[in-house]
């Protein structure tokens, strides 16, 4: 998935493609906001647009991936040596996880222009967790960017908190629920305007319903 098949959130993922060109992209970044609205997509599309191998430009300065590339392919299989995803494992993250993740930041990427590490329910890490990620938050090392996904922001420490960028994502509009529903999932109309009624704003309880 790239940038532009993100449902929602065009002004977020503006941003995000136009730092990726110029190359402000802040290195620790947390995605905050509801479940299943798009963070996990938006990270993964981030990773693509740091490392696709034929990125496109449009006239505004936006840079998105190709999302056909090999580089792409591997992000969207997860099978990117450069893009790590760490994920709770029996209820947390432990601190070994996280260890192992930022102990790759001392090498180069493999073979990415950037590595990047996606921590999904960044909230359920442990305090330890949460300590032994400071360092590498308040300084990655060159050609590596974090990314905190959680939609509890408030049960990370406050100096993680601290040393992130923040970008909160709000609920999707009904509206847009219902086309993901229809054009990608093949609800009829009726259906997918009901359950996108009920969804609260999240694709993910919607496809639940």
């Amino acid at each position: 998935m790239t940038f532009r098949d993100i449902v929602g959130h065009r002004r977020l993922t503006r941003l995000l493609m136009r730092a990726v060109h110029s190359g402000s992209l802040p290195q620790s970044l947390i995605f905050a906001g509801p479940e299943g609205v798009g963070k996990r997509q938006t990270a993964l599309a981030l990773a693509r647009a740091l490392n696709c191998l034929n990125p496109a430009v449009d006239d505004e300065g936006l840079q998105d991936a190709c999302g056909t590339c090999a580089s792409c392919g591997k992000v969207g299989r997860r099978l990117h040596p450069d893009v790590v995803l760490v994920e709770p494992d029996e209820g947390s993250i432990r601190v070994e996880q996280v260890r192992d993740a930022t102990g790759r930041t001392a090498y180069k990427p493999f073979e990415g222009r950037t590595r990047v590490i996606v921590v999904d329910g960044a909230d359920l890490m442990t305090d330890y967790a949460q300590n032994a990620m400071l360092k590498s938050l308040e300084e990655p090392p060159a050609r590596n960017v974090f990314v905190l996904i959680t939609a509890r922001p408030s049960l990370l420490l406050p100096t993680v908190l601290s040393r992130c960028c923040v970008l909160r994502f709000a609920p999707l509009a009904p509206a847009d629920v219902a086309a993901a529903l229809a054009g990608r999932h093949g609800l009829n109309e009726r259906d997918a305007q009901a359950a996108a009624a009920l969804s609260g704003g999240s694709l993910g309880r919607a496809l639940q319903l």
